[in-house]
Formats: structure tokens, sequence, C-alpha cells
């Protein structure tokens, strides 16, 4: 089955409006009077904050080597700033360096302690292939949010079912994925890996449905379009490819990169499907 943590990560910094996975947000503080306002920590903490979204920005289009440079320098002045080492876990994720990414999300949750730098450090573990470092961490995470009242269950729940993926216990990632939707039923992570789930246990009407729902809660993703046109086409089912990236492709909100994609898949379609009415 495939999967990916990190479009899981990348989604939600994109997606989430609370950002807990990825803890990015310098908040600045409350000033009183303009001279506050404009004082070196205030101004120091805004440039800050505009480095990090020139960061995530070359994260989102695809240059983590340029988020990597700009990365390194922040470092060198903000050592122990626990938001620079989540930056960094995710760059390196984005490189293919699972094991550097979990040595910065160490770093990140030893700085602040914080749930959210645990999911994200139980991502990486994941990536990496250490599923039993993972699942320590996310059992042990789920019994202290228990007693603190976490509010965003469902990513922990979320990572356990996508740790159990990998090991390939069906019916227990099965489980954790539910109980995702249960916690919180409009978050596309879960909706999507639940749909690969299906696929992969030889359910594809099932899939079918759960890849619409992924979609039905991130209008403008591309990767549950590109799974769903796989599905059709094993399943036979052009048509419906057909239809679904073309009005994927007329959707407003859909970045140039994702429309250029689906086009280029609705050609693949397409001349799949006159060969296969030839044939």
């Amino acid at each position: 089955m495939k999967g990916n943590p990190l479009y899981f990560l990348r989604f939600q910094l994109k997606h989430s409006l609370s950002g807990i996975l990825l803890s990015l947000a310098f908040a600045l503080t409350s000033c009183q009077t303009t001279s506050q306002a404009e004082s070196p920590a205030a101004k120091q903490k805004a440039l800050m904050a505009d480095q990090k979204a020139l960061i995530r920005n070359s994260l989102d289009t695809g240059h983590p080597e340029q988020a990597l440079r700009s990365l390194r320098a922040m470092l060198r002045e903000f050592p122990d700033n626990a938001s620079l080492y989540n930056l960094m876990g995710l760059t390196q994720l984005a490189l293919k360096n699972p094991s550097r990414a979990v040595r910065a999300f160490q770093t990140a949750y030893k700085l602040d302690q914080q749930p959210s730098s645990a999911l994200n450090l139980s991502s990486a573990y994941i990536a990496s292939g250490d599923i039993g470092r993972a699942l320590r961490l996310l059992n042990g995470l789920l019994k202290e949010t228990a007693k603190n009242h976490y509010q965003y269950k469902e990513r922990i729940y979320h990572n356990l079912g996508y740790a159990y993926v990998r090991q390939r216990r069906w019916t227990t990632a099965e489980h954790w994925f539910h109980e995702a939707l249960d916690e919180n039923p409009t978050f596309f992570p879960s909706h999507l890996e639940l749909a690969r789930l299906y696929e992969s246990t030889h359910r594809p009407a099932m899939a079918v449905k759960e890849f619409r729902r992924s979609m039905d809660f991130c209008h403008v993703c591309f990767e549950p379009v590109q799974a769903l046109t796989s599905l059709y086409m094993k399943l036979g089912h052009q048509t419906d490819a057909r239809r679904m990236l073309i009005q994927y492709g007329r959707m407003d909100g859909v970045a140039a990169a994702d429309k250029t994609k689906a086009t280029q898949l609705l050609r693949l379609v397409t001349t799949s499907d006159l060969k296969r009415r030839k044939g």
C-alpha cells in the first residue's frame, strides 16, 4: 500500500486551522502601545514569521533544497527554536532523508515537549521504517493526552492507523482510522488512507466511496484524484475517471501544478480508453 507521511504533514500545515501538527506559528507578544509594537523583539519575531512563511512556500512548491539553506542559516542564529526544528524535519522528509528528519523532530520534541512535535516525530519514525518506536511513542502520547484532554486526538489515531498499515496489520489499522474519523468525520488524511486500505484488501467499492469522501473534505487535493483515477482504470471505469479529472481541472482553487498533472493524467486515460474501445 502506498502512503505518504510527508503528504500528511504538508496537508496539516496547509489545511489545518489549528496548525497543531506543525507548531510553526510564532505568536507575537500583544502590545499596548505603538512603541512597544515596534520594539526590536517584536520586529525580530515578525521577521522570523516571514522567513518561516518563505520556507513553507519553498516546500509547497517543491524546492526543499532552498528551504534547507534558509533553515541552516536560521538555526545558527536560533539554535533552541523548536518550530525551526519541526520545519527542518519536514524539509528532510521532502529530501527523502528520514533519519535526519527523525533527529530534527527529536530535537523539537526535546525542546518543547508538545504533542504536535511528538506526532511529527512518530511520522518520521514511520517513514524511516522504525514502526516499533513510532507505536511506543504514539501509545505513550495517547495515555498522556488522555490525562491532559488533548483536543486533536484524531491525529494520534491516524498515525497509529498508518503505523499498523506499514506492518500490514489491516484490521488494527482500519480500527484506528475509524477512531480518527469518529473523532473528526472531516479529517481528510484518514479518509484517504482508509480508502487505500480498502483497495489493498480487495474492497474496491468501499475504496471508491472512501476516496470520494476524502475529496469532499479537500476539494483541491490532487493525491486522492490520482489514486481514484488509478483504481477506476483497474476497474475498467475509464469514463468515470475522465469525468472526474475534467471536473477537477475546472475547479477553482486548484494549484496550477496540480491542474497540469490532472491534464496529463486525463490524456493517459483518454488514450487508454481509445485503445480499449478499438481492441
